[in-house]
């Protein structure tokens, strides 16, 4: 609760031009996404095939969280990847008072961010575990609500898998290639309640 704090301090000073320009960012705390689309693998060969993609994403006050996707690809190289959703530049934006004063233009420039975590290639007997690098940002097509962030998104996307066949937990054969492409985001937000929790008060006993 003392990282709630601190961040909520940290919102409440700052400048009052840009509180009003957090787009309904604060109706909810947990913001929940869906994607799917596609792209293109670009390996070490000169072979260059198509792949599907599926990811979910889940941040707490839309800045960090978790993804968990797959990538279905022709050649039997599927993966699945678990890793940290980071999006930093709306506190930036928030505490300096920056705005474009339009919602689509604050959304763009708050989605840049990137992804950190494993990709488990390929989903077979010598499936291994490869570090896993991404980069991306959403395009905003279609607002549910009037000034909420619940809608519609092309993400743009890059992602990076590596890993050595020499790797302890690596899989057998080496794992190195970039998927670029693009998913249709639908995004919602709720509320869990976990601003409002509070550890029980201590109690000057009774005498």
């Amino acid at each position: 609760m003392r990282t709630l704090a601190l961040t909520l301090a940290v919102l409440a000073a700052a400048p009052s031009s840009a509180a009003a320009q957090v787009h309904g960012r604060f109706d909810g705390d947990l913001s929940l996404e869906a994607g799917l689309g596609g792209g293109v693998v670009i390996g070490e060969t000169d072979e260059v095939i198509g792949a599907a993609v599926l990811d979910l994403r889940a941040r707490y006050l839309d800045m960090a969280g978790l993804i968990v996707g797959a990538e279905v690809r022709p050649d039997g190289s599927h993966r699945v990847h678990l890793g940290a959703d980071l999006r930093p530049l709306f506190m930036a934006r928030f505490v300096l008072g920056a705005s474009f004063h339009d919602r689509y233009w604050d959304r763009l420039v708050d989605s840049i961010g990137i992804d950190l975590g494993v990709a488990l290639t390929p989903l077979d007997e010598t499936v291994g575990a490869a570090l896993m690098f991404g980069f991306g940002v959403d395009v905003p097509l279609v607002f549910f609500d009037d000034d909420g962030p619940a809608g519609l998104a092309l993400r743009l996307f890059g992602r990076h898998v590596a890993a050595q066949g020499s790797d302890r937990f690596g899989p057998t054969d080496a794992a190195h290639d970039w998927v670029f492409g693009a998913t249709l985001v639908v995004r919602g937000m709720v509320a869990t309640g976990a601003p409002g929790v509070e550890p029980r008060r201590y109690e000057l006993p009774e005498r």
